[in-house]
């Protein structure tokens, strides 16, 4: 198991001779079955914080105690001058947690919190399959914690950025609530992937623990009431590509592609059909696309070519796609076949080399997204300069949700009345229309952010054809 500790600003070189007793330990609880399988921990803090906190995997918790709040009323290892306050287990213990619901707190159950520690991580995979996810959330939230502490830091005082490498599984990610738990965490910028979104609601609900989501797609707001997400709503973004398309375009009829063995096609394809419908707009046909390998199918219903002829009958202005980028190039070339030129809308899911290639043939295509990397906003620009000078690449929508939610943690931690959670998670519902790199934002009272799509056309700029963006969320 590699064991290090990467800085903010810098990584040092690790000494062997001088670790090698704590690698050789380390090994001896593997091999015991007390460190988590599989599980690379890396703990990436602020030069200043004294190393005998840095997070070792002989210090992981045991599996018995992972789902047992912390005491976080315990003085810290800085305080005490001892290793970090183990984690309180009530085994067998028959009180139930906290009910916290959606409720609102009376200022007495709320000054009864323990106030944290001036302290926000970065939690997902740092390795393993899905360590693009981990590295671009921890990217986005290191640039604006530097920018942040290099102007005084958040209510006059820097704060440090913890990084905790969940290796892409449950266990690791409940391993690493828990140790951001013994730290003092405040909140939490979470990665966009199911074990980090989904895996440790009860602890964070439990230890009111703020987690703010940089990316995940699915509805976080009915699993607590500290859990957020500043990634915009698919049922926000479609309201806004279809008001566009009426104001806009000009068009009124419209056909449904939806690919069967996708959940999420189906799914966006029910919030377009609504939008459309809710706005007086007609839907002409609804195509599907089945699994050749299911029993019992008509050749025509898991062909593409199968379900165009349909649309003969009644041409649409365009037709809404909400199948993958590959299925979209066979979608468009099925049209070219049988001499049929409709525009496609959809997803940013379309917004890949597959589609891109199609060049000519695709002109006309209006999408949505949640970031524009090629904005002309002086925001947006200095943001990717300064993200791709650091990173030596140029930022992703997760990274840059990542960078918006550092700076939207840290307003509301500036207006809040205290560093207790549930002043700052006050704080966080009460802010409307921030300002930030992926558009403005606030949330509403589950958690769930409020915004407005970027949109794109396909269409050809210079000498290539390309997304160009046609209305931006300001």
């Amino acid at each position: 198991m590699d064991i290090n500790m990467k800085h903010r600003n810098r990584t040092e070189k690790t000494d062997y001779i001088k670790f090698l007793p704590l690698m050789i330990a380390a090994m001896v609880f593997f091999l015991s079955g007390t460190v988590m399988a599989g599980a690379d921990v890396s703990f990436r803090k602020a030069d200043h914080i004294p190393k005998d906190e840095i997070l070792l995997a002989s210090q992981e918790s045991s599996p018995d105690v992972k789902q047992m709040p912390v005491d976080l009323a315990a003085p810290s290892s800085k305080e005490k001058g001892t290793a970090p306050p183990k984690i309180r287990a009530t085994p067998g213990s028959d009180k139930a947690p906290p009910e916290l619901g959606f409720g609102v707190k009376t200022e007495e159950e709320i000054m009864a919190e323990t106030p944290r520690a001036a302290r926000i991580a970065a939690l997902g995979p740092m390795s393993g399959e899905l360590e693009f996810y981990g590295t671009e959330a921890s990217n986005g939230a290191e640039l604006a914690s530097d920018e942040l502490n290099a102007k005084g830091g958040i209510r006059g005082q820097e704060f440090d950025l913890l990084v905790y490498d969940t290796g892409g599984t449950i266990p690791g990610t409940q391993a690493g609530i828990m140790k951001l738990l013994e730290f003092k965490t405040l909140a939490i910028v979470g990665a966009a992937t199911g074990d980090v979104s989904f895996s440790a609601n009860k602890l964070l609900n439990e230890n009111q623990l703020i987690m703010i989501s940089a990316g995940s797609r699915r509805r976080l707001g009915d699993t607590g009431p500290y859990n957020f997400r500043t990634t915009l709503t698919d049922k926000d973004a479609i309201k806004g590509l279809v008001e566009y398309i009426k104001k806009k375009r000009k068009w009124k009829k419209f056909a449904i592609f939806s690919s069967v063995i996708n959940d999420y096609s189906i799914k966006l394809s029910a919030f377009f059909k609504s939008e459309i419908v809710g706005r007086g707009l007609t839907v002409t046909d609804e195509l599907f696309l089945w699994s050749p390998a299911m029993s019992n199918m008509r050749e025509q219903d898991t062909s593409i070519s199968g379900q165009l002829v349909k649309l003969k009958k009644n041409m649409p202005d365009a037709i809404v796609f909400t199948g993958s980028a590959k299925e979209s190039a066979e979608f468009i070339m099925a049209m070219e076949k049988l001499g049929m030129n409709i525009p496609l809308v959809g997803a940013e899911d379309l917004i890949k080399p597959e589609f891109r290639a199609l060049g000519k043939s695709a002109t006309g295509a209006l999408v949505y997204s949640g970031f524009n990397i090629n904005s002309t906003r002086p925001k947006i620009r200095n943001f990717v300069k300064s993200y791709t000078a650091k990173f030596k690449t140029k930022p992703s929508r997760l990274a840059a949700l990542s960078y918006d939610t550092y700076y939207i943690l840290s307003a509301a931690i500036t207006k809040a009345e205290s560093m207790r959670p549930s002043h700052v998670r006050s704080a966080l519902l009460a802010i409307k229309n921030f300002e930030g790199v992926t558009g403005k934002m606030g949330f509403d009272e589950t958690g769930e952010a409020i915004k407005k799509p970027f949109l794109f056309e396909f269409r050809k700029q210079g000498d290539k054809y390309d997304f160009v963006n046609v209305q931006e969320p300001f």
